[in-house]
Parts: C-alpha cells; sequence; structure tokens
C-alpha cells in the first residue's frame, strides 16, 4: 500500500505542477587575480545556491580559490588518495589540513561532485569544507548542467548538524566552469575570486515575502528547524508588518489526486474536497495515525486564520496561532486536530475580533465536491509564473523575495538579511541594521577574526560596541588570578564521546583534538596475525596442551594516549614480553622464552614457582616451621634481656637506701655516691666545722 501511495503522490505532484517552471536561483562568481585571469573571463561564472548554509545577501566574499589535489599545488592525502571530493573530514588528511593556520588568508575551496560509486550528500561535502576553515564552498559537477543542491532530509543526528550548523555559503558549478577555474589554478600564481549576491534579489520599495510551510510536524529535522524558525522570527515579522516595510503572505503546498482516482480510499484518506488538495500521509502509514487529508485540513484552516486576520488588520496574528498550534497541537501527543486548534484560535481571539463561527465558515465542509478559492489559490502561486521567471515551489520550507526564492539556512539572521537585501537604495529600514552591520555574520569582521584564533576563543558575540571573541565549540571559559579569560580545552574523550558508538567498539578509540574528537576505528589487533612475530609455543600443563604466547595487545596504552590527546607514534601496538612463569632468552639474535619450572607447578597467572613433589627442596610446611622457631627465639632473648636489665635496675635502688643509714665502703665503686656517704656520715657524728661554729648544742 506504501508503494501504491507512493506512486499516487508521484502522480498528483505531476497533475498539479504539470504547467510549473523550475528555476535554479543563480549567484555570481568572479576572479579578481591575477590579472590575467580576471581579463580573461571579465564575465565571471555562474553559480546555484544551495538551499543551505548561509549565502551574504547583498554582500560579497572575497578570498582565495583552493582545490585540496596534489596535481594543485596540494600535498594532502585522504584515505591514501585524493581529497577532491571532499567527502572526509580534512582534519584527518595525511597531513591534516587546517587552513585556518595558512597564512590568515580566507578560503573558497572547490570539491569534486561524487564520486559516482560512493558519493557522499553535498551537505556532508560542505561541512567538511568549513571545517577545514574554508569561507566558501564550491561543487563542480560531473557534467554541464546545474542543479540546486538541496538541505538533506533525514531524521538522524548528522542531517540535524548540517541544517543547522553550515554557516558558509555554498555553491554549485557545472564541469566547465570546473575545469576553467582549476586551469587558471594551474598557471602557478594564487586565484582570487569574489561571491556575489548583491544582485541575486530584485530591489523595491516594499519587500514582498512569502513562507511556504506545512503544519504537519512529522518530517525530521526539517520540521524541528521550521519550528524553530517561526519561533524566532515572530518579533521580526512584527516589527517589519506593523510599519508597513514588507507584505508578508504565507502559503501551503497542495497536492492533487487525478481525476481517475479520486474515488480510490488512498485519495480519500490523504485529500479533501474529493481528491482536489491533497498532502502525503505524515507517517507513511495509511491504516493508523494521522492522515493527508488531516494534514491539508489544518493547513486550510491556517490559511483561514491569515485571511480573517489579515482582513481585521492583524496579519501578525497569524505567526501567533501557529507558534501555539505548534506548542500545544503536535501529532506526537496526540493533539493534532481540530479540538486543539480551535482552542489556540480562541487565545488569540481574546478581544473578539472574530469567531470560531467564522473560521468553520471559512474551511467549510471537509468532504465538499467543490474548489476552494484559497486553495485553488496555494495551487496557482506555487507553480509559479513563466513571464515574469518565479520558479515553482517543490522545496519545504521555502522563502521567496520579491518572487525570487530564497536559497540558505533557515534561520532568522540570514532570512533578515536576505529580506533587507530586496530593498531599493534608500528605503531599507533601520531595523535592517541588525542583519547588514552583525560583525559575527558569517565572512564578516568579528566571525573572521574570532574564527583564526589559536586561543579557543573563536565563538563571535555581538556587542553594543562591536562584537567579543568567546571561548568556542569544544571549550570551557575558565577565569585565572588575572581575571583573564582563558579557554580550556573539554576533554571529550571522557565525557560525550560515551555517547558515539563508533568511539565505543572493542577495538576503537577517541582522539581528543583541541576543540574537539574523532573516533578511530578498526584498530588492528596485530596479536591476532601471527603472535605479532613474537614467540609463541604450545606446552602441556596437566595432561592438557596450552598455547602461550610473548605478543602482548598494547590497545589500553594505545587508547589512554589518544583520550588524553598524546602522540601515538611512539606507542607500538602491540609488545613481545614473556607470559607469566617464562624466562626471556636470546637465540640467534631473537628473543624466545623458556620456562622457569616445570609449568604443572607454577601459578600462571603470577609466574610464581612451587617446589615439586620429591625435589629435596624445603617444603612449605618446613618454612613455616622455621619462621615460627625463630620467632621463638627471638622472643626469648629479649625476655631473658628484659629480666637482666630490670634486675639491674632493682640492686642499684637498694644499694642506694641502704647507702642512707649505713657506710657501704664499696657500694660505690664509680664514686657515683661519693658525697651522699661523706654527708651521711657527718650527719651520724654529730660533728663537723658547721656545729662548732655555732657553740654546739
Amino acid at each position: 500500500m506504501a508503494r501504491a501511495l507512493a506512486a499516487l503522490l508521484a502522480l498528483l505532484s505531476a497533475a498539479s505542477l504539470c504547467r510549473a517552471v523550475f528555476v535554479i536561483e543563480k549567484g555570481g562568481l568572479k576572479v579578481v587575480l591575477p590579472q590575467e585571469a580576471k581579463e580573461k573571463y571579465p564575465g565571471g561564472f555562474d553559480v546555484a545556491l544551495a538551499h543551505f548554509g548561509s549565502p551574504r545577501y547583498g554582500g560579497t566574499l572575497r578570498a582565495r580559490l583552493i582545490y585540496v589535489d596534489p596535481a594543485y599545488g596540494r600535498t594532502e592525502t585522504c584515505g591514501g588518495g585524493s581529497c577532491a571530493f571532499g567527502c572526509s573530514d580534512f582534519s584527518t588528511a595525511s597531513p591534516p589540513l587546517d587552513l585556518r593556520k595558512e597564512g590568515g588568508e580566507n578560503y573558497i575551496m572547490m570539491v569534486d561532485r561524487g564520486p559516482t560509486s560512493n558519493p557522499c550528500k553535498f551537505a556532508e561535502k560542505v561541512w567538511n569544507v568549513q571545517s577545514a576553515g574554508a569561507r566558501g564552498a564550491i561543487v563542480v559537477n560531473f557534467e554541464d548542467r546545474m542543479t540546486t543542491m538541496e538541505a538533506p532530509d533525514e531524521d538522524d543526528e548528522a542531517n540535524v548538524k548540517f541544517l543547522t550548523n553550515i554557516t558558509i555559503p555554498a555553491t554549485f558549478v557545472t564541469k566547465s566552469t570546473g575545469d576553467a577555474l582549476k586551469a587558471l589554478m594551474k598557471g602557478g600564481q594564487p586565484v582570487y575570486v569574489v561571491m556575489d549576491w548583491q544582485d541575486i534579489l530584485p530591489k523595491k520599495q516594499q519587500v514582498s515575502w512569502e513562507f511556504w510551510t506545512n503544519s504537519n510536524d512529522q518530517c525530521g529535522p526539517v520540521c524541528d528547524v521550521q519550528k524553530e524558525f517561526i519561533k524566532e522570527f515572530v518579533p521580526v515579522a512584527k516589527e517589519f508588518d506593523a510599519h508597513n516595510w514588507t507584505v508578508f503572505t504565507p502559503h501551503y503546498i497542495v497536492w492533487i489526486c487525478p481525476t481517475p482516482y479520486r474515488s480510490s480510499s488512498e485519495c480519500s484518506s490523504q485529500c479533501i474536497h474529493k481528491g482536489r488538495y491533497c498532502s502525503p500521509d505524515p507517517d507513511g502509514n495509511l491504516t493508523q495515525g494521522y492522515s493527508g487529508s488531516d494534514v491539508v485540513q489544518e493547513n486550510l484552516r491556517q490559511l483561514c486564520v491569515f485571511q480573517m486576520a489579515k482582513d481585521a488588520g492583524k496579519a501578525y496574528l497569524w505567526w501567533d496561532y501557529v507558534t501555539k498550534f505548534g506548542e500545544q497541537c503536535d501529532m506526537e501527543r496526540k493533539k493534532y486536530g481540530q479540538e486543539c486548534a480551535e482552542h489556540v484560535f480562541a487565545q488569540i481571539n481574546q478581544d473578539n475580533w472574530s469567531s470560531v463561527d467564522k473560521l468553520r465558515q471559512c474551511i467549510g465542509g471537509q468532504q465538499d465536491d467543490s474548489d476552494h478559492p484559497i486553495m485553488e489559490a496555494q495551487l496557482a502561486a506555487q507553480k509559479g509564473n513563466t513571464s515574469t521567471g518565479e520558479g515553482e515551489v517543490f522545496i519545504l520550507p521555502t522563502i521567496r523575495i520579491n518572487g525570487v526564492q530564497y536559497r540558505g539556512k533557515m534561520a532568522t539572521a540570514e532570512v533578515l538579511r536576505a529580506i533587507c537585501a530586496g530593498f531599493s537604495t534608500g528605503n531599507m529600514p533601520q531595523a535592517c541594521s541588525k542583519a547588514m552591520d552583525d560583525a559575527c555574520m558569517q565572512g564578516g569582521k568579528g566571525y573572521q577574526d574570532c574564527a583564526s584564533r589559536t586561543d579557543g576563543k573563536t565563538q563571535c558575540v555581538n556587542t553594543f560596541t562591536g562584537y567579543n571573541c568567546t571561548c568556542g565549540h569544544g571549550f570551557i571559559s575558565h577565569i585565572d588570578r588575572t581575571g583573564e579569560e582563558r579557554c580550556l580545552d573539554i576533554n571529550e574523550c571522557l565525557s560525550i564521546s560515551q555517547l558515539d558508538p563508533k568511539c565505543t567498539c572493542e577495538r576503537c578509540a577517541c582522539n581528543n583534538t583541541r576543540g574537539g574528537y574523532e573516533c578511530i576505528t578498526d584498530i588492528p589487533n596485530e596479536c591476532a596475525s601471527d603472535h605479532g612475530g613474537c614467540w609463541h609455543a604450545d606446552f602441556k600443563v596437566k595432561g592438557q596442551s596450552r598455547s602461550f604466547s610473548a605478543c602482548k595487545d598494547n590497545l589500553p596504552a594505545y587508547k589512554d594516549a589518544l583520550a588524553h590527546g598524546q602522540p601515538v607514534d611512539s606507542i607500538p601496538l602491540h609488545t613481545c614480553t614473556c607470559p607469566p612463569c617464562f624466562t626471556a632468552v636470546e637465540r640467534g639474535g631473537k628473543i624466545s622464552c623458556t620456562p622457569k619450572c616445570d609449568l604443572q607447578y607454577c601459578d600462571l597467572d603470577v609466574g610464581v614457582c612451587h617446589a615439586e613433589p620429591g625435589s629435596g627442596g624445603v617444603g612449605a610446611g618446613v618454612i613455616v616451621l622455621i619462621i615460627v622457631a625463630v620467632v621463638v627465639v627471638l622472643s626469648g632473648m629479649g625476655y631473658v634481656a628484659y629480666q637482666y636489665r630490670l634486675r639491674s635496675i632493682m640492686q642499684q635502688e637498694v644499694r642506694a637506701i641502704m647507702a642512707q643509714y649505713m657506710p657501704l665502703e664499696d657500694s660505690d665503686p664509680d664514686g657515683a655516691l661519693a658525697g651522699l656517704g661523706s654527708r651521711l656520715k657527718r650527719l651520724a657524728g654529730g660533728g663537723g666545722g658547721s656545729g662548732e661554729a655555732n657553740g654546739g648544742v
């Protein structure tokens, strides 16, 4: 059924756009140096703008052209071959490429489309070019045809990164243009070019712009980016509307079901008004969840809200409605539908400028077998206009400014810059200074100054007086004792890299780089191949054959060095070290291993040999008895010495006491008590010099 639906939608798309005109939005590319090259191509070259990135509407970008291929003066190789396709991170090239370190110049990198055998996405190429430090990207086709490089729409982390973080302009050129530019680069002189966006948009006193969107919120990162843009752009849109600087109109792409199929169940579930107005099933399941008819019905409701608000002089309320609807009526929580929509309408209708009844009347019956004027206007507008060169709208979301489709990142700063570029000279509102004077905008002075720094302060932040460079992605701010801000590198290998499966497989490692990290995969296990050239042999242990090898896998040390950003050139992936219970022996210039003892009596984990039975050696029990005997002898000797010392001290104390009452001629052979003994004798005799002097008693 899904295939039938896909085929049906292809038919209804062809039916609805059979008279549409496809227009590729183009910019200019001119050579400015060397002079002879400028004179050879005075008109420059046409380039097709990508539907992602940040083209500098109303401005220019001058930079040196670079093409990473050995034939054009570059030494880098990617995976052993040319880096010309830009399908791999240039930091993994040999040697690594970082244009921010090459002379302080701006660079525009040229890469080729393909390769045909295993091509990578346009956005991936541009992301790699941006990561290498280039200010712009040029993708060269393999044939002489132009196309618009579309943004990726798959719902995965990589595509979200591409949609939200590509900040450089990206363009597409034919093979002939690419060949001409490459030929100039082979001339031996640096080639400088200018990307020019000054005349892309027609100039008007009052800019008219359209936003082509969809109420479906299950289209992955594209829907997420769209919802975020609407939410952020509300104050800008309201300001421009309040001063009547612009004329804004929302639009919704509509499909139709060919007449022969309008009675089919597929058309009934995906369309309203008997197959006249359709939308693809949001989740691709025709039997469950929300259907395409639910989506197109809400699209019509939002168009009615805009028409009614515009008639009441409150056109800006459309922005409030779609923002609140996106926040409150999402499909994931099963809130999407009429009940929630009318609740949101009541929130923006608190001053009763209209009513729910009028809203329902505008929408009409879902199964009415008649044309609806609002939906018919959408069909006509999306086909474009062949007389004015206004191209069809086939990509969601799309912005059209003064009849020309905007190409680039769906973000407030970039869209505002493009709208302001549509004003004629002398009519640009002062509010446009927010975009035109943005020093941190891609290519601006602040952006370039911050991006070229090597101290981690790579993020540009606008201030009232200019801009500041602060710690960029992969760094954390730290204020030292002097009050100066320093940017400390975040070691992602010890934190967020654990969430990256490419870094956590068994033979994978995380390499910490300044400001980021990279995952190294498929690290070879050299011990698995012929034991890494190390000694190995089989031995019988306790009757069973066991293999022993001197090869030791050095992966833990290798991983640890990478995780701390240390060089690994001097760290081998394996070492030759004899296993436990073996001793290294040099034989014929090679190291081999020989058992220390009979392996059945050796602890194979720690390498300790035990005595073999009947070997005549000293057993463990004997060793224990010897130790106990030594302890007993030492304890006895200590006790004897203690008793002898104690007895000597007691004898000295007894003799000293007895000497106080009787003369002990040999009591003090060392003379230590001589003075004390004489004194006792004089007291006992009752005489002495001191008694005579006092006249006796």
